[in-house]
């Protein structure tokens, strides 16, 4: 690295903790919450405490990634009609997301899906050693189909953030099968929160859910819907035509930069509600 690229970084890094500080202090944490966070956020290896949670890990990037998206920018955050609202974390990867609704409500009934084996292994480590109640897990690709299905997953990176049931958005991958369901199978009454993070998936879940009926029990969701996933046609239009049959309204929050970028994907971040 030269002296200009080690100054870049550096300063990159500079701004990067400057945004993160900004961030905890517009969401009211304590001086203590501030301090777990940021020790979190330097963490290596695969342990670090965070907010009086014990939490393994898999792969620094991933982790520190994830964590400034659930426990930083608060993307789930949300309010609930009841202390014990029912969740549905879809794509729960380690389980920070569910962490973080634990901590906000700890009587929430939590049931995670994720569909890679060895990532589903760990969030059941961190449900179990922090003893939280009412969490159910479940190592499964959500789908609109059952049975085996393929998955691919980054041979050299345990817990890589791009594995998908969509072929080719790794460029370096392993193919493997796991089991796949539907996610109508799990609901039986009044959902909450679905928090909706399947790394392309998310018109096989909500197909399948408009098609059971069981979307009308959904009364909020958080959405990661994934633009142009290994360069597919553009269908957003379609994703939120679904949505606004069913009724509910949405906000959206997405990032390109430059905006006139072709063919690229992009993550784009839904919430999803109905009116009142």
């Amino acid at each position: 690295m030269t002296i200009s690229e080690s100054f870049s970084h550096q300063a990159s890094n500079l701004v990067q903790s400057v945004r993160d500080m900004r961030k905890l202090s517009l969401m009211h944490y304590s001086a203590a919450e501030r301090a777990s966070l940021i020790s979190a956020l330097r963490s290596k290896g695969h342990e670090t405490d965070l907010l009086g949670f014990h939490v393994s890990y898999l792969n620094d990037v991933a982790f520190h990634f994830v964590l400034r998206e659930v426990f930083f920018n608060c993307d789930y955050l949300m309010d609930s009609e009841t202390d014990s609202p029912v969740i549905l974390d879809c794509g729960a990867n380690i389980g920070l997301a569910t962490l973080f609704f634990k901590r906000h409500f700890p009587r929430a009934r939590i049931t995670c899906f994720e569909a890679d084996p060895t990532t589903a292994s760990i969030l059941r480590k961190n449900v179990e050693q922090n003893h939280l109640q009412d969490v159910s897990t479940y190592n499964l690709m959500l789908s609109d189909s059952e049975g085996e299905h393929l998955f691919y997953i980054d041979p050299d990176i345990d817990g890589s953030l791009k594995m998908s049931g969509t072929p080719g958005r790794l460029s370096n991958q392993r193919e493997i099968k796991v089991n796949a369901g539907k996610l109508s199978h799990f609901i039986d009454g009044p959902i909450d929160l679905l928090k909706l993070d399947v790394e392309g998936a998310e018109f096989e879940v909500m197909n399948d859910l408009k098609s059971s009926g069981k979307l009308s029990h959904v009364r909020r969701m958080v959405i990661e819907y994934h633009h142009k996933i290994d360069g597919q046609a553009s269908r957003l239009s379609k994703f939120l035509a679904l949505l606004e049959d069913e009724g509910f309204e949405y906000q959206i929050a997405g990032k390109c930069y430059p905006i006139t970028t072709r063919n690229t994907f992009q993550d784009i971040l839904l919430g999803a509600y109905r009116p009142n």
